[in-house]
């Protein structure tokens, strides 16, 4: 099974629930094939790299894989998100951003949101960048750690116990 997780920079959000992911899919024997993108071009956050590394380090701190590689959608990130069996939107900007940009090349269901997917409604999973002040919110980067390790588990479950 292909699945692609999308956020805004793909720079917290589908970056660490792809981590979580490959970790519980392992953990369970579980073939996943897993790619994460963001929708945002690579100017428009110009701190990318001071942003991935604070991700990194957290990763790492929960003892996750911390290679963390952005990808913003581009013709082999499109590709990627067509093979994909299911998308998984952070939000329903990026939901409507993927529809607009693939069209009909992909069935809009296969394009869901981090909790629709689990069946705890179609609410947005918030971002932890706070454009005001260009950096991570302290609270919401802490939080979404364990909230996205949550959704990674059950997303698993999902797939293994189909109901």
């Amino acid at each position: 099974m292909k699945i692609t997780t999308v956020c805004h920079g793909n720079i917290a959000r589908s970056q660490v629930l792809h981590h979580y992911l490959a970790e519980y899919a392992n953990r369970a024997s579980l073939p996943l094939d897993l790619f994460s993108c963001g929708t945002a071009t690579r100017e428009t956050y110009p701190d990318a790299d001071r942003l991935l590394a604070e991700v990194r380090t957290e990763l790492e701190r929960r003892g996750l894989n911390p290679q963390v590689h952005r990808n913003v959608i581009d013709e082999d990130a499109r590709q990627q998100l067509i093979d994909s069996d299911v998308i998984l939107a952070a939000d329903g900007n990026r939901r409507r951003e993927l529809i607009a940009l693939l069209g009909d090349q992909v069935a809009t269901a296969k394009i869901q949101l981090f909790y629709e997917y689990i069946g705890e409604g179609s609410h947005d999973f918030v971002d932890t960048y706070d454009a005001k002040k260009g950096a991570q919110d302290p609270v919401r980067f802490a939080k979404c750690f364990d909230e996205l390790e949550r959704i990674a588990r059950l997303i698993v479950e999902h797939i293994l116990n189909p109901k």
